[in-house]
C-alpha cells in the first residue's frame, strides 16, 4: 500500500509562487485585452465621428446648393479684366474679390444697380476666369419631407385631357380639408411660378404642413397632361380642369368632401371664381391671390400703363399707347373671325396719323400682319372678353382676395374694389378682401413691383401671405357648415 508524500515547505512555497505568478499573468492579460477593446472602440468612434462629420459636411453642401441657382455672367482672360467688367456692370463690393489660384474659386458679395445684394463666384479654370451670380431659393422644400406625396392622374371633361399632378397630405391623422392649387397665365408645370421660383410648390409645402391635403397639376399641354399648350387653351378649359380636380379630391377616403376649396394665383383666381360659380355644391371656399376683378380688356390696359410708368415713360406717351392698343384689343375681343380681325387690326394701324406713328415707333411701311397673331390666340381673345364679375356674383362660398400694393399686373385699388363690391351686392357674407403692403404680383416682398425684380428676390412667397392664407383657410374649415354656407362676417380693407 503506497503512502502519500507530504509536501515540504519549499514545495508549498513554490506552488504558492506559481499560483501568484499565474494570477499576475492573468491580470496583465486582462489589462492588455481591455486596452485593445478600448483602442478598438476609440478607433471605431473616431471613424464614426469622421464619417458623421463628412456626411454632415456633404449634407450641408447639398442643402446649400439645392436651393441655389448658379447664373453664368461672363468670362475673362485676366483677373483685371474681371474687375473691369464688374465696374462696367455697376457692381460695388464691400470687400473686393480676391484672385483665385488655378483650379480654385473665390467668393464675393456685391450690390448692383438693382440694389439687391448678390453673391458672386469666380472660378479659375484652365487659365481663364468664369464668373457666376448666385440666387438662392431658401423656401423651396428639400427632402425628406414630413408628409406624403402621391403622383396622380385624373380625368377632365375633355376626353383628351387627363391632368397629371401631385397630391400631398399629412402622414398621420385625417380625413383632411383639401385644396386645389391653380396657376396663373402661361404653360405652367404643377410647381408654377416665375423667374425660377416654384410658387405653387412652396405654397403646397406650407399648406400641407398646416394640415391640408393639396393637389397641384401640370396645365394643358405641359408634361404628360394632354390638350393644347398655352395660348391654345382658354380660361374656360382651365376652369373645367380645376373643377375636375376638386371632384377628384372629393373621392379620396382621407379627404373631407365638404371641405375642398381652390386657391388660384393671378388668372388662377378668376378660374377659382368660375369653378365656384359653376359648381357651388362642390367648391367649399376660394382664395384669389392677385386675382383680377375687372374684365380682361381693362386689366390689360392697366397692366401696360403701370409697367410703362414704372419704367419712367412720360404720361402723354403712356396714354397714347393705351388708346392705340385699346382699339386693337377691342377687335381681338370681338366675335370677328380670324381673317377679318387681322384685316381690321392692319387697317386701324394704317389709319393712325403720321405723327402718332412716329411717337409710337411704328415703321413707315406698317406692321407685318404676323405681328397681330399673338393678339388673336384662343386664350388672349377669351381673356380680353372675360368679365370676372359675371362669375363672382354667383359665388356664395367664403372668399379670400389678396392683392399686393406693389402689384403692377393686377393693380390693387381697382381690382379689389370690384371684387368686394360684386360679392357684397350679391349677398355673400363671408368675404375678406385685403391690399398687402410691400407685396408684388408674384406674392414676394418687393421694392418696386417690377417684373425684373422677381428673379433677384430670394423669397418665393412672403411669409405674411402664407400665414394669412392658411390662417383664413383654417378658420373657414373649422367654422363648419354655417361659415361654408356664407353666414359669417364681411371684411373689406
Amino acid at each position: 500500500m503506497s503512502q502519500r508524500k507530504t509536501p515540504t515547505l519549499d514545495a508549498k512555497l513554490g506552488a504558492s509562487q506559481a499560483v501568484l505568478f499565474a494570477k499576475r499573468i492573468a491580470a496583465q492579460q486582462r489589462k492588455i485585452a481591455a486596452r485593445q477593446v478600448a483602442c478598438t472602440c476609440l478607433l471605431f468612434w473616431a471613424l464614426a465621428h469622421i464619417c458623421v462629420a463628412n456626411a454632415t459636411s456633404v449634407t450641408q453642401q447639398v442643402v446649400e446648393h439645392a436651393g441655389t441657382i448658379k447664373r453664368y455672367m461672363f468670362s475673362a482672360d485676366t483677373f483685371p479684366a474681371v474687375e473691369a467688367e464688374f465696374e462696367k456692370m455697376g457692381v460695388v463690393f464691400s470687400d473686393a474679390p480676391s484672385r483665385p489660384v488655378e483650379g480654385a474659386m473665390a467668393r464675393a458679395t456685391g450690390i448692383g444697380p438693382s440694389g439687391f445684394s448678390t453673391p458672386y463666384t469666380i472660378d479659375h479654370v484652365r487659365g481663364r476666369f468664369h464668373v457666376y451670380a448666385e440666387r438662392r431659393r431658401p423656401q423651396h422644400p428639400i427632402g425628406p419631407l414630413p408628409y406624403i406625396s402621391q403622383e396622380v392622374v385624373f380625368d377632365s371633361t375633355d376626353p383628351g385631357v387627363s391632368p397629371v399632378g401631385t397630391l400631398s397630405y399629412p402622414a398621420s391623422g385625417g380625413p383632411f380639408p383639401a385644396v386645389v392649387l391653380v396657376a396663373g397665365t402661361g404653360p405652367h408645370t404643377r410647381d408654377a411660378g416665375m423667374s425660377l421660383h416654384k410658387t405653387l410648390l412652396v405654397l403646397a409645402d406650407y399648406l400641407t404642413r398646416q394640415g391640408f391635403a393639396v393637389l397641384r397639376y401640370d396645365k394643358r399641354g405641359v408634361g404628360l397632361t394632354g390638350g393644347a399648350l398655352h395660348p391654345g387653351s382658354t380660361t374656360d378649359q382651365y376652369a373645367a380642369d380645376a373643377l375636375a380636380a376638386v371632384r377628384y379630391l372629393r373621392l379620396q377616403p382621407h379627404i373631407r368632401p365638404d371641405r375642398v376649396g381652390i386657391v388660384g394665383h393671378s388668372e388662377g383666381g378668376i378660374i377659382a371664381a368660375m369653378a365656384a360659380a359653376q359648381a357651388p355644391e362642390v367648391v367649399s371656399f376660394i382664395v384669389m391671390l392677385a386675382g383680377p376683378g375687372l374684365p380682361g380688356i381693362e386689366i390689360k390696359g392697366l397692366q401696360d400703363a403701370a409697367a410703362r410708368r414704372a419704367d419712367g415713360m412720360p404720361e402723354p406717351l403712356v396714354l397714347l399707347n393705351l388708346r392705340q392698343e385699346r382699339e386693337l384689343f377691342e377687335i381681338a375681343a370681338s366675335d370677328a373671325d380670324h381673317r377679318d380681325a387681322l384685316a381690321a387690326m392692319a387697317t386701324a394701324t394704317e389709319k393712325l396719323p403720321s405723327d402718332v406713328k412716329d411717337k409710337l415707333d411704328i415703321p413707315v411701311d406698317g406692321i407685318p400682319v404676323e405681328a397681330y397673331e399673338e393678339l388673336l390666340s384662343p386664350w388672349f381673345r377669351r381673356f380680353l372678353a372675360l368679365d370676372p364679375r359675371a362669375y363672382l356674383r354667383h359665388v356664395k362660398c367664403p372668399v379670400l382676395a389678396l392683392v399686393g400694393e406693389k402689384d403692377l399686373q393686377v393693380p390693387p385699388a381697382e381690382n379689389l374694389a370690384e371684387i368686394a363690391g360684386t360679392l357684397e351686392r350679391s349677398g355673400n357674407k363671408h368675404v375678406t378682401v385685403r391690399s398687402l403692403p410691400g407685396i408684388n404680383h408674384n406674392l414676394q416682398s418687393a421694392r418696386t413691383g417690377k417684373a425684373s425684380e422677381y428673379f433677384l428676390i430670394e423669397e418665393t412667397i412672403s411669409p405674411s401671405v402664407l400665414d394669412l392664407t392658411s390662417t383664413w383657410m383654417k378658420h373657414v374649415v373649422q367654422r363648419g357648415g354655417e361659415a361654408i354656407a356664407g353666414a359669417a362676417d364681411v371684411e373689406v380693407e
